[in-house]
């Protein structure tokens, strides 16, 4: 009875453990799938919602099938670095052949049969040589990658400050339409109670007509901007408008200008795609300078012969290397893999060329901008817009001639729309340094 008990409370003490070990196991799983759950919807929502400067880049990049589909070019040569990883070259051949012998003289018979096992193995390093070029595809793979990833989220960027910049548009010609009108009213008053000249109403009417075709040409341009933006997050450019949220400021700008002058263009991926893939013809290259070597092929053997005598025996084949052109010693393919290999290096230097002019001039551009920003203050602007919004009463009171009032309205309408403009351009010259100095645009930038 006391070793039934002991072996009872043994046994109840092994299934709590495993019970704990399983509700332990179930809860750290069920944990992982509420945590990932909750994080895809958290970025459903941020991506389905308004959309802002620090989600464009997350929510366009997760969105695009061009990055899906290099991801999966990934997966593929992932199955390609499980194809070349076996240790052997080929399976092992078994071979197995029988007869019935009959003495001509005595008439007796006799059972021959034969067995034989072999096995082809490399012994050059051929293996290690395949490992190496799918190792350096997949890295010229990755880096193909991150420069989709990048120049997607660039684009995304430039469409975000696009949406931004034609609500703006849409605001400020609505307010100039609005002082056009004015205009035009105020002088179409005058002529009509003989004061001013009809021809000088028509040319102000005419004024107020082209500030309409501007509003409609700025809405023109945020439904073309906000469609654009749609298809980069995946949503259907029908379905309606993208709400977007956020400021025309550039991004970063004294981080830009110092990371600028810190990165090199041999860090960019796409100088490292093309090292990448020299790499991966010298491999090849390497690949059939080592298939020269021979494999050998291992063979035992066991057989009953026409003495009814058991046999067994071992033997190595090794073929025989003719020189070219009578037999292959892959030196075609050799001089083609090494020429393609100092061709890649020619192009990656000339695309790290390349890129170094194109930083260079990304970071003219920007602090050409930058300056250009600067000479639109906001107390020049603030006068500008409440000049126009005077004009019409300057008519009215005559303290200001109609010609004197459309030059100067023609003045200030230039001002504002090239404030407008340059603050835009200068968000656009960002996300170009941005790119051109290979920050990470896919992460977003703070």
């Amino acid at each position: 009875m006391t070793k039934w008990r002991s072996d009872h409370r043994s046994a109840t003490a092994q299934t709590h453990s495993r019970f704990s070990v399983t509700f332990a196991v179930g809860a750290v799983f069920g944990f992982f799938l509420l945590e990932r759950g909750a994080r895809a919807a958290g970025r459903e929502a941020e991506c389905g919602g308004v959309i802002t400067l620090s989600a464009v880049v997350r929510c366009s990049t997760s969105a695009s099938l061009v990055l899906r589909g290099e991801s999966q070019s990934l997966e593929a040569l992932a199955g390609r670095r499980v194809a070349v990883s076996s240790w052997l070259p080929s399976n092992p051949v078994l071979a197995f052949t029988g007869g019935r012998r009959t003495g001509a003289t005595t008439g007796e018979s006799v059972t021959n049969w034969s067995a034989t096992l072999s096995q082809e193995f490399e012994i050059a390093g051929q293996r290690g040589a395949r490992r190496r070029v799918v190792d350096a595809e997949v890295d010229a793979q990755q880096q193909r990658k991150a420069v989709r990833a990048r120049d997607i989220a660039a684009f995304a960027l430039t469409t975000f400050y696009d949406n931004l910049a034609a609500k703006e548009e849409i605001k400020l010609t609505r307010r100039l339409e609005a002082s056009g009108v004015a205009l035009g009213a105020a002088t179409r008053g005058r002529a009509d109670i003989g004061v001013g000249v009809p021809a000088e109403a028509d040319a102000a009417e005419a004024t107020a007509l082209r500030l309409t075709q501007a509003r409609m040409s700025a809405e023109l341009r945020f439904a073309q901007a906000n469609g654009t933006l749609a298809t980069l997050l995946g949503r259907d450019p029908q379905a309606g408008t993208v709400a977007v949220d956020g400021e025309l400021l550039p991004l970063a700008s004294s981080a830009l200008v110092r990371t600028s002058h810190e990165r090199g263009a041999d860090e960019r991926p796409e100088v490292k795609a093309l090292v990448a893939d020299q790499r991966a013809d010298e491999a090849r290259a390497e690949g059939f300078r080592r298939a020269r070597i021979p494999n050998v092929t291992v063979s035992a053997t066991a057989q009953n012969d026409g003495f009814d005598e058991r046999v067994f025996g071992v033997g190595v084949s090794l073929p025989i290397p003719l020189p070219q052109p009578i037999g292959r010693t892959y030196a075609g393919e050799i001089a083609q893999l090494e020429a393609l290999s100092r061709r890649g290096a020619t192009v990656a230097e000339a695309a790290s060329r390349e890129l170094r002019l194109e930083l260079v001039t990304a970071a003219r551009a920007y602090e050409s901008r930058r300056s250009e920003r600067g000479m639109f203050t906001p107390e020049r602007i603030e006068r500008a817009e409440r000049t126009l919004a005077d004009l019409a009463d300057e008519i009215r009171g005559g303290r200001l001639g109609l010609r004197d009032a459309l030059i100067t309205q023609q003045a200030l309408i230039e001002l504002l729309r090239a404030e407008l403009e340059t603050r835009r351009a200068l968000c656009v010259a960002s996300v170009e340094l941005a790119r051109a100095a290979n920050l990470s645009l896919e992460r977003g930038l703070p």
